[in-house]
């Protein structure tokens, strides 16, 4: 496994402050937060796959704000948690995973993605970043096949050696120093995959920040503010890149 299940660091929110700028709107049946500029006729769109709190959570609505700023195009964020997130200050991941079974939440991803470019049809790039949990279901979706064209991953949580393996688009991986979910073992591992795999990517480690920093982190911690701010202008430089090359 190049990362573990999440585990109680993934239960730690540090609150952001701001007023999300999106709204929701069902796309293919599912509920999703999406930005200001969304339109159904771009060429270019973000998809965000989060963390256990999903699209309720203040810190993801804001966070794909940003990306729809210094992008220039939609952001849209799945709601991939049944209207099921992570309660505020639950750590019972025995619950969230038995609502959460990974096939369900597997067969929502692709059955969102399947018709993905008939709701769609003019795009042409499409990105991804999955945080925590959302990086396993997202990774199933950079594969040859996948409509996927580039993706990131920050904190990834619950990857197997398997599905990472089948990965064949451009990938950015952002990790923590202190994580007990995606280890230095798991990072070595990861490392040693992308090494075989022959595609473009990039792995950023910051040091004194744990698992979480990119969205739930303290901002007000000078090193935290550095990782979360770097973490999202790479993502930010790396999509950008991607679409134009």
């Amino acid at each position: 496994m190049t990362s573990l299940p999440p585990s109680e660091c993934c239960a730690k929110v540090a609150y952001q402050q701001g007023t999300p700028s999106g709204h929701i709107e069902i796309i293919s049946t599912l509920k999703c937060y999406v930005s200001s500029n969304y339109t159904t006729n771009s060429d270019k769109y973000l998809l965000i796959f989060t963390d256990v709190f999903g699209i309720e959570l203040l810190n993801n609505k804001l966070l794909g704000d940003h990306f729809a700023q210094q992008l220039g195009y939609p952001v849209i964020i799945p709601d991939i948690l049944f209207d099921d997130p992570l309660s505020e200050g639950s750590t019972d991941f025995q619950r969230f995973f038995a609502n959460h079974p990974v096939d369900k939440t597997k067969k929502c991803v692709f059955n969102f993605l399947s018709s993905f470019k008939d709701t769609f049809p003019h795009a042409t790039f499409i990105a991804g970043i999955g945080y925590c949990f959302g990086a396993k279901y997202l990774c199933h979706h950079l594969t040859e096949s996948g409509i996927i064209d580039v993706g990131a991953f920050a904190h990834p949580s619950y990857i197997e050696e398997d599905e990472f393996s089948m990965i064949k688009k451009p990938l950015l991986i952002s990790a923590a120093e202190n994580d007990p979910v995606f280890t230095r073992e798991s990072r070595v591992k990861s490392e040693e995959i992308l090494k075989c795999l022959n595609i473009p990517y990039q792995i950023d480690l910051f040091g004194g920040v744990y698992h979480g920093f990119a969205v739930r982190g303290d901002l007000s911690k000078k090193q935290v503010k550095y990782a979360s701010e770097k973490a999202f202008s790479d993502a930010v430089y790396w999509f950008k890149y991607h679409a134009e090359n």
